[in-house]
């Protein structure tokens, strides 16, 4: 078992791997705080529980890594996919945003709304408003998930060409 202020050691080293530093955040004396790192790193219960520590993190970082590629590659599907038909509603009224599927809504990139008048000066009213919704460009969208899917790889087709040296330098004349 550790004692608080090994415990604390460890916390600190594994935030940048500096034990000194780690040492003198643990509440180590500064004077002693290089000779105390080297110690406690010697020490088998200490170097245990930073080599958990370690574990622990990378552990933390790579589940931390699948996420991002998966939110990533879900976020690309529906900018990719996405249907301009799951925002509008019958006679091809623009739906409010609420009632719009959230892949849908995720796939905008902007909204404009514009009132319409007829009419001048005191007389003016709104007769109506023009709603322009905007999505994402799907092609690049299809081309990085294209991409990611090794859809799209490029092939060489290599032909052996079999010429003696004196051969193609005579062909540079």
């Amino acid at each position: 078992m550790l004692t608080p202020k090994q415990r604390a050691f460890v916390r600190e080293y594994l935030k940048d791997s500096n034990s000194t530093q780690a040492a003198i955040r643990a509440g180590y004396s500064k004077d002693s705080a290089e000779s105390q790192g080297s110690r406690l790193l010697s020490n088998a219960k200490v170097l245990a529980a930073v080599e958990a520590g370690q574990v622990a993190l990378e552990e933390a970082v790579q589940e931390e890594v699948v996420v991002a590629v998966a939110e990533v590659l879900r976020e690309l599907k529906r900018l990719a996919f996405s249907d301009i038909g799951q925002g509008v509603g019958e006679g091809g009224a623009v739906l409010p945003l609420k009632d719009m599927p959230e892949d849908f809504r995720r796939a905008i990139s902007s909204i404009e709304v514009e009132a319409l008048y007829a009419g001048k000066g005191e007389e003016r009213v709104q007769v109506g408003t023009v709603t322009k919704v905007k999505l994402w460009p799907k092609d690049k969208s299809l081309e990085l998930l294209g991409k990611y899917l090794k859809l799209f790889t490029d092939k060489v087709e290599l032909t052996e060409v079999k010429k003696s040296h004196e051969e193609a330098l005579g062909e540079l004349e």
